[in-house]
Formats: C-alpha cells, structure tokens, sequence
C-alpha cells in the first residue's frame, strides 16, 4: 500500500515552509528551495514561484550574495513566519528538512570531489575526481565503466548515498597496509 501524498498548494503555507526551511538549514539560492520543496511533487513550480513572490514582496528573507550566487537569508519578518511552520504537514517539514541535508552535504562534498556520468564510444563512464583543496592539481581521478546509462546512474546514486565512506575506503587503501583492509 502506497503511502498517501501530500501537496501544498496555498501560497502561505509554501512560504511558511520557505522560511522554516531558512530558519532551519541556513542560506539558500532558491535553486536550492526549489529542488528541495518539488521533491515528490509536493510543490509545483508554479505556487512555489507566487510564493518566492510573496517572500520577496514582503521580505521575509534578504537576498545576499556569495561567490557569485544569489541566496535567501531569513530575518526576523521570516522568522516570525517559520514559527508557523506547525500549519504544514509534519511529514511534509521533516521529508523538506531531510533533503536539504542531502543538498547541504552534496554542497560541501563537491568542494572536495566532483563526479560525473560521461557517454563513451562504447557505454557510459562514472567518473570520480579527488580535488586538491589547496588549488593544485587533482590528487587522483577514477573512472568507472558501465554499459548502460542507468547503470552508471546506479553507481551514481549509490556514491551519493555514502560518499565519505567511499572516498575515505579509497584514500585508506592507499595510504595504510593493504594486509590490514
């Protein structure tokens, strides 16, 4: 049995989840809000966007700048709207604050080790590089070969799934005794 599916679609109750999801997680670019608020469809773009809408016109958020990219960063108007935040599903805030975990942690892991699913000639490559946080060159890049796009995909999803632990197995292997792993 599937479980049921809730949807927001009245404008306040997105932007009470905007800015409990501000209040919770930190800045966000509203790339950000909106990969984590369409997640299973509980927003559509189009009352997510009136509801950026009534952030801004409003100001419920300041827009600041950092490296190039434009965030929403809650004041105090938010906050005194995320303090609403008990008229939105419970299971809608807790799967919103879950994914933007997962946004939050891919964020900081990119700035270590990028990856990429590359078409080759003949199937698909899963590749992996280990950046150089000191700005020289890469410590080491892996390539991964699978025959078909979804099974590179596979290797990708299972990467982001844990992708410390793989990074810290691959790094271990290399730098301790190979009788001890």
């Amino acid at each position: 049995m599937e479980k049921p599916i809730i949807k927001l679609t009245d404008s306040f109750k997105i932007t009470v989840l905007i800015c409990y999801l501000l209040n919770e997680l930190g800045a966000l670019t509203q790339y950000q809000l909106t990969k984590i608020l369409t997640l299973d469809e509980v927003v559509n773009h189009f009352d997510l966007t009136e509801a950026f809408g009534v952030l801004e016109n409003r100001k419920l958020a300041d827009l600041i700048e950092k490296k190039g990219e434009r965030f929403y960063e809650i004041n105090d108007n938010g906050r005194t709207i995320a303090a609403e935040a008990g008229s939105v599903p419970l299971s809608v805030r807790e799967n919103s604050i879950r994914e933007g975990k997962r946004i939050h942690a891919e964020i900081e892991l990119r700035k270590t080790v990028s990856w990429k699913v590359q078409k080759r000639e003949k199937g698909y490559n899963f590749n992996i590089r280990f950046l150089n946080e000191l700005g020289g060159p890469d410590m080491m890049e892996i390539n991964l070969y699978a025959p078909s796009e979804e099974s590179a995909r596979d290797i990708e999803r299972r990467f982001l799934e844990r992708p410390l632990d793989i990074v810290r197995k691959i790094m271990t292997m290399f730098i301790t005794d190979m009788s001890r792993l």
